[in-house]
């Protein structure tokens, strides 16, 4: 039997074998029963055929040749009108010349490179984690099913998009969803900017660096900003106040944000799948106390272990009553309670 084809016991009333007719039963169930056998010989033909074109190839393999396509189209990789592109992966990254902490990088072309080098070490330590072959060991098969979807559209030629902006957006970075993009989003103007799959990064937002959007009153009150420190902000050098964080695991952030391209949305109400898979594969970013970030950490994993949870994926109303009862919804903000200040 072709490898990936399930062992098929052969049932009386699935294949029209001769118990499977009633006495007196006549040429009609005769009937029924040759097309019964021809509609399973049709079927394990299919499933013949599928695996013969698209030979089953563990995960920890895909993962591992993910990286090398990488690897590759980076050597290749042209460069022209602030675009890198990656023709093998199908991956282009435009205007990335300041990534990652918008400090105008004299060479763009090598910047936009680093981006693709902090997405190839995510992918890796992300999707292994996912398969089980990562540092947190084995998780729900939930997960590795997710691994797999993921790897999917990055081995496709679906052309997938990273850009850059500065100062432009209140997240961090944000990735366009299957489901679409509504008016009502706030984040529409940057986001429609990328067709899916893509992802928009805000270099000021990565580097920590204070918007010079914000009101004078907004400078002096919350950041305690001089009217000599403001004008030089505005119209020099921006400033890095160190309450303001700047993004240190960046291969964690692209993990994240790629996540999404499967649907998986912010919730309290249903499992964080980005949150999660970002905190247990990765760590805690926010939180520097290394012994707070371990805990998170290991909470998060045990939730992605949760049998009872994962099994239900396939009834949302059913998940989310065990994600409220087991308290799992309270997680994310526990972790923002300890988050530095």
């Amino acid at each position: 039997m072709a490898r990936g084809v399930p062992a098929f016991q052969c049932k009386a009333w699935i294949c029209g074998t001769p118990g499977a007719v009633p006495k007196g039963g006549g040429s009609m169930q005769k009937r029924i029963g040759g097309l019964r056998r021809t509609g399973l010989t049709l079927l394990l033909t299919l499933l013949a055929v599928t695996t013969a074109a698209e030979p089953f190839v563990p995960l920890a393999e895909r993962i591992e040749r993910l990286a090398v396509l990488l690897d590759q189209d980076l050597a290749l990789a042209g460069y022209a009108d602030d675009t890198l592109d990656l023709r093998q992966s199908a991956i282009t990254v435009h205007d990335c010349g300041s990534y990652p902490y918008s400090e105008g990088a004299a060479a763009p072309r090598s910047a936009s490179i680093d981006l693709v080098r902090d997405l190839s070490v995510g992918l890796r330590q992300g999707l292994s984690c996912l398969a089980g072959h990562g540092e947190p060991g084995r998780l729900h098969p939930y997960h590795e099913y997710q691994a797999h979807r993921l790897l999917t559209l990055l081995e496709s030629e679906a052309p997938k998009t990273f850009q850059c902006v500065e100062d432009d957006m209140f997240a961090v970075a944000v990735a366009t969803s299957p489901q679409g993009t509504t008016l009502t989003d706030p984040l529409f103007r940057q986001l429609r900017s990328v067709s899916f799959p893509g992802v928009v990064l805000d270099t000021y937002r990565l580097g920590g660096v204070l918007s010079r959007r914000h009101d004078d009153e907004t400078y002096r009150e919350f950041f305690h900003l001089a009217d000599e420190q403001i004008y030089e902000h505005r119209n020099g050098q921006p400033l890095r106040p160190a309450n303001l964080h700047r993004y240190r695991d960046r291969p964690g952030l692209l993990f994240h944000e790629v996540v999404h391209w499967l649907g998986h949305e912010h919730s309290a109400l249903y499992p964080d799948m980005a949150h999660l898979y970002e905190t247990c594969c990765f760590g805690a970013e926010y939180i520097s106390d290394a012994a707070l970030a371990a805990g998170h950490r290991q909470t998060a994993c045990t939730i992605l272990r949760d049998d009872e949870l994962w099994s239900n994926s396939y009834s949302r109303n059913r998940q989310m009553r065990i994600w409220h009862h087991k308290g799992y919804d309270q997680f994310k903000g526990a972790m923002r309670d300890d988050y530095d200040s």
